[in-house]
């Protein structure tokens, strides 16, 4: 069966349903797509928007639960909250996934390919998701296959207080208090503090002989002023820090006598800070921002309570953009990022490495089209400069609220210094020790339709994308070695998103999406745990009093890395909130409420059926 096959019946299915509150979007504005705000109904490129009142009614603990509600994203979980997470978007990898947080890029360079610690951060410390599907990321990185932009929790206009405390199965635990002053004479402070506990439950299959609880513990903290504005100018000062340690199996470790012994009894702690400063100006017909960070993240590993190594990674930013209006249909962007990453393995290797980029976007709209050119030199401390460029189109067509889209963009990845240094490890493959590694090369494309029409928004994308030269990890177990090597030719990843929402009245909506994937290798073989479908189905209602939230969500069948097929399956959650009075409201939700047994990972357990009560203050 074809792809146009499978996908014409996932798209009918979803012609009367939404990618959540995609009606309401259209008058959005987001940063995503080109670091100035624009919005929403003028981009070219595909984005999606979660909102703190999507965020309430989803009620999930973490980002990577809270992502794999929207369309173009799967997710895999190698046990329960906490566990080592994959995002994938539009079937690539994490560490091709530009994350920030307000604006600070939180990669950790010390873990294996810069993949960002998505299970770390928590839903309760979250305003606002932007995504950025595809290939048109470079504004942020010529390496940003998508990009996740995440904004803190704030205030509001008057000072208030909201606190919250959730208990649920496998002995979670979970309080928030998000405190501000509001808009004063001084500026605004804001302030929250979340913590999460859970006993958790024994995620692999094979640990038959410790049967232990994987548990895992989060204590996370955010700081923020704002200065009040002055003649256009103001300041945004913030710190932050993420203190977590989860349990988990399969490890192991050497004796004193250098024998290496299994273990099913291990713990990896994490933490991570980040201080940032944004000043930013905003007059007549233009705006200047200056942005100023550092993320620094520290990971420890203990097998049977006895400390194994430790990492660190650090990543200081700063940037420098500039947008002017030129003329009443024209405007332009200019901007400089300059980073530098380095960490410290904790057996005497420690590396770094600058990257300084220069970009330039010019948009012209008119009264029927919307166009935009963007391009991008990078100047990479070890591989040297590269451009990486991007173009984009969004025209009206001769039906009212009918759209055409198109976007096309190119990038480049450098071998990142954990890559680079473990290959120079004399434990390493001698394959990956031998064959010095080069640059990744990417390119991306998408077309598609959208609409609104009277109590109907509906978007349908093809995407392309290809990675040439794609860098995987390799480990020979005879060898007892791996290391990172270049696989030679182009992995492609092809698909199709459909989405729509219907009002169906007040208060009442039906939401739902389908994406049809084809990621495939150099070789033609699938790439591991990427589903070809994943479909979802929801129904969310919003009163006075009464919020309730009704979700179906499908992944499709998909295989290992050694070809082992996992089976479909059909997740339904379920959510529900009711005001007492103006202080005071009490939520129920159930994840997995048919308790479906799954595995995102093979031999893996992911959880049964999941019951959670809180109760909310607002002061």
């Amino acid at each position: 069966m074809n792809k146009l096959t499978r996908v014409i019946p996932l798209t009918a299915s979803v012609t009367f349903l939404s990618q959540l509150a995609l009606a309401n979007q259209i008058e959005e504005t987001v940063v995503v797509a080109d670091r100035v705000g624009t919005a929403i109904e003028s981009l070219a490129v595909s984005v999606n928007v979660m909102d703190r009142e999507l965020i309430n009614a989803l009620g999930s603990a973490t980002l990577p639960q809270l992502l794999r509600s929207q369309v173009g994203i799967s997710t895999t979980q190698n046990g329960g909250i906490g566990a080592v997470s994959g995002i994938r978007v539009r079937g690539q990898d994490a560490f091709r996934t530009r994350v920030l947080i307000d604006g600070i890029d939180v990669s950790d360079p010390s873990s294996p390919q810069i993949a960002p610690r998505m299970e770390h951060i928590l839903a309760g410390s979250l305003e606002r998701i932007e995504i950025l599907r595809g290939t048109q990321g470079l504004l942020w990185g010529a390496d940003a296959g998508g990009v996740v932009a995440l904004t803190s929790r704030r205030g509001n206009e008057r000072p208030n207080i909201n606190i919250s405390a959730e208990r649920g199965g496998y002995g979670f635990e979970a309080e928030s208090v998000a405190v501000s002053t509001g808009s004063m004479s001084f500026g605004e402070v804001s302030a929250v503090l979340n913590q999460v506990e859970v006993d958790g439950f024994n995620a692999l299959r094979g640990d038959t002989l410790l049967a232990d609880n994987d548990g895992y513990d989060n204590d996370s903290y955010q700081l923020s002023y704002t200065t009040p504005e002055w003649d256009g100018w103001s300041a945004t000062l913030s710190a932050r820090e993420v203190d977590a340690e989860a349990d988990y199996d399969s490890c192991g470790r050497f004796d004193e006598n250098f024998s290496f012994i299994s273990s099913n009894d291990c713990s990896d702690g994490y933490k991570n800070e980040t201080q940032g400063m944004i000043v930013s100006h905003r007059g007549e017909g233009h705006s200047t921002e200056l942005n100023a960070s550092k993320s620094e993240s520290d990971r420890a590993y203990y097998t049977d309570d006895i400390f194994q190594f430790a990492l660190e990674g650090v990543n200081e930013q700063a940037s420098l953009i500039h947008n002017r209006t030129l003329t009443e249909s024209m405007d332009v962007t200019v901007g400089i990022d300059l980073s530098e990453q380095s960490y410290d393995d904790g057996f005497g290797t420690a590396r770094s490495r600058d990257n300084d980029g220069m970009f330039i976007n010019v948009r012209q709209t008119g009264e029927t089209a919307t166009l935009s050119a963007a391009i991008r030199s990078d100047d990479n401390e070890d591989f040297g400069r590269h451009t990486s460029w991007r173009l984009t189109t969004l025209t009206k067509m001769g039906f009212e609220g009918l759209a055409f889209k198109a976007a096309f963009g190119t990038g480049f990845r450098a071998p990142s210094p954990y890559e680079v240094g473990s290959n120079q490890s004399p434990f390493a493959l001698p394959e990956a020790r031998d064959n010095a590694l080069r640059e990744e090369q990417s390119q991306g494309w998408e077309v598609g339709l959208r609409g609104k029409q009277n109590s109907i928004a509906w978007e349908l994308t093809y995407f392309d994308q290809e990675v040439s030269d794609a860098i995987i990890y390799s480990y020979n177990p005879a060898l007892f070695a791996g290391g990172y090597i270049q696989v030679p030719g182009t992995s492609e990843f092809t698909g199709i998103e459909a989405s729509a929402a219907f009002t169906i009245s007040k208060g009442l909506t039906l939401e739902g999406f389908a994406t049809d994937l084809s990621a495939k290798d150099a070789t033609g073989n699938s790439l591991p745990y990427r589903p070809e479908v994943t479909a979802q189905i929801s129904t969310r209602f919003s009163a006075d009093k009464t919020q309730w939230l009704l979700l179906a969500r499908y992944t499709g069948d998909r295989v290992d890395g050694f070809g082992t097929s996992l089976g479909e399956y059909t997740v339904l959650d379920a959510s529900f909130r009711y005001t007492i009075t103006d202080n005071l409201s009490v939520s129920v939700r159930a994840e997995n409420l048919t308790d479906k047994g799954y595995s995102d990972i093979v031999g893996y357990r992911s959880a049964g059926r999941t019951l959670y009560l809180a109760l909310h203050v607002s002061l």
